[in-house]
Order: C-alpha cells, then sequence, then structure tokens
C-alpha cells in the first residue's frame, strides 16, 4: 500500500512538470536584455479574388391547378405540365431538362360547411439552363400562363475547391509583393513566423481584420447585385453575370523584422 501511495505521489509529481508554464527567471536586467534581443514583427495582408460563371441554372415552378373533383384537377396539371414543356421546348430546352417533381393536393371547404368544395393540386417543375438567354426564355413561362408561378433558381457550379484555392494563392502572391516593396523601400529583411487566423491584433501595415484562409463566396440571385464576402467592413457592390460567384479571400503573415 505504502508503495502504490509512493508511485502516484511520484506521478502527481511528474504531470504537474509536464503541465507547468514556462518560466523566466533573472534579474531585471537580464529580462530586459532579452526582451530587447527579441525581432520585433509587423502583419502583412494580402488580398485575392477569383469570379466564375455558373455552369448551369435550375429554375423550379409551381404548376397550380383547382377543379371540383381531385381526378380533374389531376388532369388539368398534367395538362399544363405538357403546355409548359411544349413552350420550353419551342424556346431551345429540351424535355431531358424538365423535371416534374412528387404533386400535392389540397382541399377546400365551403365556409359553413364541412363538404369538399374543390381540390387543387400543385406540381413542382425543375428547369435546367446553361446560359442568360435560357434563364429568361425559361423565366418567361410564369407570364405566360395563369396556373405557372417562379419559384426560385439554384446556381451550380463545378471546381469550387479550384476557385478557392486560386483565390487563396492570390492572397498570398499580393501579401508577397507587399513584403517586397517595404524590404525595397525602408531596407528591411522580412521573415516569415506564421500564418495568422483571425483579424492581425498589431502592427497593420495592410487593410485591417485580415485572417489566413478563410474564402467565403456568395451564389446570388439572377440579376441581383453580389455583396463582398470578405470582412464586414469593405463591403462593395458589382452587377453580376449569368449566376455569377465571387470567391474573396484575405491572408495575414507574420514577419519578423531585421535590418539588412
Amino acid at each position: 500500500m505504502k508503495t502504490l501511495i509512493l508511485t502516484l505521489i511520484a506521478f502527481a509529481a511528474l504531470q504537474s512538470q509536464l503541465y507547468a508554464d514556462a518560466e523566466l527567471k533573472g534579474q531585471p536586467s537580464e529580462l530586459t536584455a532579452f526582451l530587447t534581443a527579441l525581432p520585433p514583427t509587423v502583419n502583412v495582408s494580402g488580398e485575392g479574388e477569383v469570379k466564375a460563371q455558373a455552369d448551369r441554372a435550375i429554375l423550379t415552378f409551381n404548376v397550380s391547378t383547382e377543379a371540383r373533383s381531385l381526378h380533374d384537377a389531376l388532369q388539368a396539371n398534367q395538362a399544363m405540365r405538357y403546355k409548359l414543356a411544349s413552350l420550353l421546348k419551342e424556346r431551345g430546352i429540351e424535355a431531358s431538362r424538365i423535371q416534374t417533381g412528387r404533386f400535392s393536393s389540397t382541399q377546400k371547404h365551403g365556409v359553413f360547411s364541412e363538404k369538399i368544395k374543390s381540390h387543387r393540386v400543385d406540381n413542382m417543375v425543375k428547369v435546367t439552363v446553361h446560359s442568360e438567354q435560357e434563364f429568361q426564355a425559361a423565366a418567361g413561362a410564369s407570364d405566360r400562363f395563369s396556373e405557372v408561378t417562379y419559384v426560385g433558381v439554384d446556381f451550380e457550379y463545378s471546381e469550387k475547391e479550384k476557385l478557392k484555392a486560386m483565390a487563396i494563392g492570390q492572397a498570398c502572391d499580393n501579401a508577397d509583393r507587399r513584403r517586397k516593396a517595404f524590404e525595397e523601400k525602408l531596407g528591411l529583411r522580412l521573415t516569415p513566423r506564421r500564418f495568422i487566423d483571425g483579424p492581425s491584433p498589431v502592427n497593420q501595415v495592410a487593410p485591417p481584420r485580415s485572417y489566413f484562409g478563410a474564402v467565403e463566396a456568395r451564389a446570388p440571385s439572377f440579376g441581383s447585385p453580389v455583396e463582398s464576402v470578405g470582412p464586414r467592413d469593405n463591403r462593395a457592390e458589382s452587377e453580376v453575370a449569368f449566376g455569377e460567384l465571387v470567391f474573396r479571400s484575405q491572408v495575414t503573415i507574420e514577419y519578423a523584422v531585421e535590418k539588412k
């Protein structure tokens, strides 16, 4: 039992040594000399931006029909979807790019009675387009038929990760060009020490609130402006093309500063 207690005490002492904080000891003059010998640091930031257009857009329409019986409402809905497909085909969108989802039905009752007055059938239709011209041609279908309602659009992109990496690479190159300019103009040597994850705390020599590796992107709805999706303090607007997606990245690199 005594041996076990001594073992536990020794283990606890070892753990306290392993997890103890680093400690500096010495006279005040020695500590001052140590801190003075540490090289000063500066943070250099860089930005990158890559724009890409969508490969395709998927428009969603709701086809809604109503009739006294469920059978008639279903038939009317099918006939309207056929008219919609025919119109889209005339406008250059083949049937293979038109997908029909599951339908839903809703019963309508009289105001003062539980008797079913009519049935409404709703069916979602998704249409894939590959250009702004096809987008406009498909979206106009909701103006042609009162039973067809435009719900929204989803843009799809390929090689997202590649575009993000390009934005980060541009940001790093931008930061490196600034480093070279500082070295040349100020007669300094900047040695990279680390990347900073999050806003740069001190010694900013480039736009503040930068962060390493963070790439954000927003896919806007068609025809709307896209906002800068970097730090909120640096927002800007620009007109977008067909489903344009903008990848923006900012990096901050901490350098040790030495005289040449």
